[in-house]
């Protein structure tokens, strides 16, 4: 009764947002996926999503069938990954760097779900974290690299996983907590409170203040626990990934506000050699970061 491309087409949709871009997703018409979607809906006699909404929004009922998809697609995924591994060179380890420390909150689950399946294949992550890892990709020192950058693309494919809000992060108390938004004059003498990154590279000062004036501190501090704890002491301001704030923002601890009044938002991508994107091995990690999708 229910397919797997069915399925394929629930996740789709929540992936999309809108039945448009699913259809151009999938190679469908747009007829072609509504007949296909009713029909569904008629063989399991409930209605899967409410019509007119932008996202998508799925009924009780919906949410169940994107549980299983979500559950059953990746071993799918992975079954017909093994099944043309005979037909590829054996791949042993992947050789992984990240460009993005807060990463770490959602990749090691990630590692740990695509080990269930390839328990044979070693993610090397010991190079951790490097603010410029393309380079040591490009030298083949690298197999995977994530990054909201992209650097050479006639060289690298860059394979999008998903989209995050950068929210700015102050002291439920600060003067900036009851604001709607704020601007980059908002930061002019702020304390920033940040990954050791090169200025240069982080979003913050590259895609929202710019060329505004700074007149404030950067300070630089390792860990991520460190960057809240002192966010709430009032000891300055950060900017950080949606997925990271909010457990911290539920517990009152902080407070965030959009950077701007459309909100900052960042893609997150997997760049790996052109000639590797087909591999199934690659492919298969690729669609499990995407299911993990920063949750």
């Amino acid at each position: 009764m229910i397919d797997i491309k069915h399925l394929k087409t629930i996740a789709t949709l929540k992936d999309t947002g809108s039945l448009v871009n699913t259809a151009r997703e999938l190679f469908l018409t747009q007829s072609a996926l509504s007949h296909q979607i009713k029909d569904l809906e008629n063989k399991l006699d409930c209605q899967l999503f409410e019509r007119k909404t932008q996202p998508v929004r799925f009924t009780p009922q919906g949410m169940l069938l994107l549980e299983l998809a979500n559950e059953v697609l990746p071993k799918v995924e992975a079954t017909k990954c093994r099944l043309k591994e005979s037909l590829n060179q054996p791949i042993s380890q992947l050789r992984l760097s990240v460009e993005c420390h807060a990463c770490f909150h959602w990749l090691l689950p990630t590692i740990k779900e695509f080990n269930n399946f390839w328990p044979d294949i070693k993610i090397d992550y010991e190079r951790g974290f490097s603010y410029d890892a393309i380079p040591d990709l490009l030298s083949d020192e690298l197999d995977l690299v994530l990054t909201s950058d992209i650097r050479e693309p006639d060289k690298l494919e860059y394979a999008h996983l998903f989209d995050f809000k950068l929210k700015l992060i102050v002291a439920p108390d600060h003067e900036l907590a009851k604001k709607a938004y704020v601007t980059a004059l908002d930061l002019k003498n702020e304390t920033i409170i940040s990954y050791p990154i090169p200025r240069e590279r982080q979003d913050i000062f590259k895609h929202f203040i710019q060329n505004a004036r700074f007149d404030g501190t950067l300070k630089n501090v390792d860990q991520g626990l460190l960057i809240f704890q002192l966010v709430s002491a009032g000891m300055g301001v950060a900017a950080l990934p949606d997925w990271l704030v909010t457990p911290y923002e539920s517990q009152g601890l902080i407070k965030s506000i959009p950077l701007g009044a459309l909100g900052l938002t960042r893609p997150m991508y997997l760049a790996m050699k052109k000639d590797m994107k087909d591999n199934p091995v690659y492919r298969h990690f690729l669609n499990t970061c995407k299911l993990n999708n920063g949750r």
